[in-house]
C-alpha cells in the first residue's frame, strides 16, 4: 500500500511538470504560429471593415488649421497612448502609499491525520487531537519604520506622476507640430499644383497659337515642335506635383487620426507674419517652458530619491504584527475537539548588518545614475539652445527669401507681359515667350516655397521654446492648441498695423488674400487665346 502511494505521488508530480513545461515554456515554433494566427485575425477584421464604415472618423467640409489641431489632439494615437503613462503613474503612487499601510492576510487550512496520537498511562488510555484539523488565521502587519524608505518612495511616486504629465505635454506639442506642418504642406502642395496647372494651360494655349501662326506662315515647324515639348514637360511636372499633393493629404489625415477617405477643403492660407525674435528672450522662454527640460529636472530628483531609498537599507526596520486564529481542535487544549480561538501580537525589529556588499554596489550604481541625469540635462539644454538658434536663423533666412521673391515675382510678371506684347508685334519669338513663362512659373513656385518656409520656421520656433501647447504643470490634454505660428512676445506691430492676435479670427481662419502674389492682381496675360 505504501509503495502504491509513493508511485501515485511520483506519477502526479511527473504529470504536473510535463503539463507545466508545455504551458509555461512554449517552443519558438509554437509562439510563431500563435503570432501568425493573431495577425491573420487582424487581417480578417480589416477585410470585414474594408467595405463598411471605417473605424477612424471621416471628415467633410471646410477645415481650418486650429480645427485640424483640435481634431488631432482628440484622435491622434500617440496622444491616446501616452495618456496611459498617467494611469501608470497613479498606480505607482498607490503602490508607494501601500508601503505605509498595514497588510492583512487570511489563511485557511485543513489537515487529515492517518492516526491520532494516543497516550497510554498504564491504567488509562486517551487520545490527543482529531483526525480532521481545521484552522483559519488572520495575520496583520503594520510597518512602523523602514529606514526612511516609505516617505522617499511616496516622493518618488509623486515625482514620477509629474514626469508623466511632462511626457504627455511633450507628445501633445509634437502632435500639434505634426498636424500644423502637415496642414501647411498641403497648402504649399495646392499652390504649387495650381502653378503647374496654370502653366499647363498657358503651354497648351501657346501651342494652339503657334499652330495658328504656322498655318498663317508666321511660324516654322520648329516653333510648333518646341511648343509641344513644352506642353509635355509642364504636364509631367504637374503630374509629379499632383502626386506630392496627394501624399501631403495622406500625411495630414494620418497626423489627425482620421480616415483617409475624408474630403475637406482647407480654409486657411499661407500667411507671412513678420516676426523678429531675440535669441536671449527665446532662450529664456525655452528654459521656462520646454517639457524636455522639466523631464530632465524631474529625472534628477527621481534618481536622488532612489539613492535615499538605497541608503535606508543601512537602517533597521520596525513593524508591529499580530494574528488571530480559529481552530478545531482547540489550539490551547488538543484533547478538546471543539472550535476555539488563539491570538498573538508583538513588535519585530529587523536590522540587516551585512549583506555581502550588495548595498554598497547598488549605491555606487545609483550615484552614477544621478551623475548621468545631470549630464543628460546639460545635454538637453545645449540641444534646446541649438534648436532655438537654428529656428531663429531659419526664420530670418525665410523672411529674406520672401522679400527677394516678392521683387523677383513682380519682375517675372512684368517680363512676361512685355515679351507677350513683343511676340504679338513680331519683336520677340515664341521661344522667348516660353522662357519668360517658365521663369514666372519658377518665381511663383519659389514665392510659395518661401512663404511655406517662413510658416515652418515660426512653428519650429514655437515648438523650440515649448509654447506650442500647454504650459508647465498641466496634467490634462487640452481640447485645442494655441494659435500656431503666433508668438506674441516676438510680434510687436508698428503703428497702424494689426496685432499679432489678429492673424487668426475667432474661427481660427486667416483673413483672405494674405497669400496673394505681389504684382499679380489677376492672371497674367498670355498669348492670344482666341487664336
Amino acid at each position: 500500500m505504501e509503495r502504491f502511494g509513493r508511485r501515485g505521488v511520483l506519477a502526479a508530480l511527473t504529470a504536473v511538470l510535463v503539463f507545466g513545461s508545455a504551458g509555461c515554456f512554449p517552443t519558438r515554433g509554437g509562439l510563431l504560429s500563435d503570432l501568425k494566427r493573431t495577425r491573420m485575425d487582424s487581417y480578417a477584421r480589416w477585410r470585414k471593415q474594408a467595405d463598411k464604415d471605417e473605424l477612424l472618423p471621416r471628415m467633410e467640409g471646410r477645415l481650418s488649421i486650429r480645427d485640424a489641431i483640435k481634431f488631432g489632439l482628440a484622435h491622434n494615437p500617440r496622444v491616446r497612448s501616452v495618456l496611459e503613462e498617467q494611469a501608470k503613474s497613479k498606480g505607482q503612487l498607490l503602490t508607494a502609499y501601500g508601503e505605509a499601510l498595514p497588510s492583512v492576510e487570511l489563511t485557511a487550512g485543513y489537515t487529515r491525520l492517518d492516526e491520532i496520537m494516543t497516550i497510554d498511562l498504564g491504567v488509562n488510555t486517551f487520545s490527543i487531537g482529531d483526525r480532521d484539523n481545521w484552522t483559519y488565521q488572520v495575520n496583520v502587519t503594520q510597518p512602523l519604520f523602514k529606514g526612511g524608505s516609505i516617505p522617499a518612495a511616496i516622493r518618488g511616486a509623486k515625482l514620477f506622476q509629474f514626469l508623466s504629465d511632462e511626457q504627455v505635454r511633450q507628445v501633445v506639442q509634437d502632435a500639434i507640430l505634426a498636424v500644423a506642418l502637415a496642414y501647411e504642406d498641403v497648402l504649399l502642395g495646392q499652390h504649387l499644383y495650381e502653378v503647374q496647372v496654370e502653366a499647363l494651360k498657358f503651354a497648351k494655349a501657346n501651342l494652339r497659337d503657334v499652330i495658328a501662326k504656322e498655318q498663317a506662315g508666321m511660324a516654322i515647324p520648329f516653333d510648333r515642335l518646341r511648343a509641344r515639348v513644352e506642353v509635355s514637360n509642364v504636364e509631367a511636372d504637374m503630374i509629379q506635383q499632383r502626386n506630392l499633393l496627394n501624399r501631403t493629404w495622406t500625411a495630414l489625415f494620418r497626423a489627425m487620426g482620421v480616415s483617409q477617405k475624408s474630403e475637406v477643403i482647407l480654409s486657411d492660407e499661407l500667411v507671412h507674419v513678420p516676426m523678429e525674435p531675440e535669441f536671449e528672450a527665446a532662450v529664456r522662454l525655452a528654459f521656462l517652458n520646454r517639457p524636455e527640460l522639466y523631464q530632465g529636472e524631474l529625472d534628477i530628483r527621481l534618481q536622488e530619491t532612489a539613492l535615499r531609498v538605497l541608503y535606508s537599507d543601512y537602517l533597521p526596520e520596525l513593524e508591529a504584527w499580530g494574528w488571530h486564529m480559529w481552530a478545531k481542535p482547540d489550539p490551547h487544549e488538543a484533547s478538546n475537539i471543539q472550535w476555539d480561538t488563539q491570538w498573538m501580537a508583538g513588535v519585530r525589529l529587523t536590522w540587516n548588518l551585512f549583506d555581502g556588499l550588495r548595498r554598497e554596489g547598488n549605491i555606487i550604481q545609483q550615484r552614477a545614475a544621478v551623475r548621468q541625469s545631470l549630464i543628460n540635462l546639460a545635454d538637453a539644454e545645449q540641444s534646446v539652445l541649438e534648436q532655438v538658434k537654428n529656428a531663429i536663423l531659419d526664420l530670418a533666412d525665410a523672411g529674406e527669401l520672401i522679400r527677394s521673391q516678392q521683387l523677383n515675382l513682380e519682375r517675372a510678371h512684368e517680363a512676361l507681359r512685355l515679351v507677350t506684347i513683343g511676340a504679338r508685334e513680331g519683336v520677340n519669338t515664341e521661344l522667348e515667350v516660353l522662357d519668360a513663362r517658365a521663369a514666372l512659373t519658377r518665381a511663383r513656385g519659389l514665392y510659395y516655397v518661401a512663404l511655406h518656409a517662413h510658416v515652418v520656421a515660426r512653428l519650429t520656433l514655437q515648438r523650440a521654446i515649448g509654447m506650442l501647447g500647454t504650459r508647465p504643470g498641466a496634467d490634462k490634454v487640452p481640447s485645442e492648441g494655441p494659435v500656431p505660428g503666433v508668438i506674441e512676445a516676438f510680434m510687436e506691430p508698428a503703428e497702424g498695423e494689426a496685432s499679432a492676435a489678429g492673424v487668426a479670427d475667432e474661427a481660427g481662419r486667416t483673413p483672405p488674400g494674405q497669400a496673394a502674389e505681389p504684382g499679380a492682381p489677376g492672371p497674367p496675360a498670355g498669348p492670344d487665346l482666341e487664336g
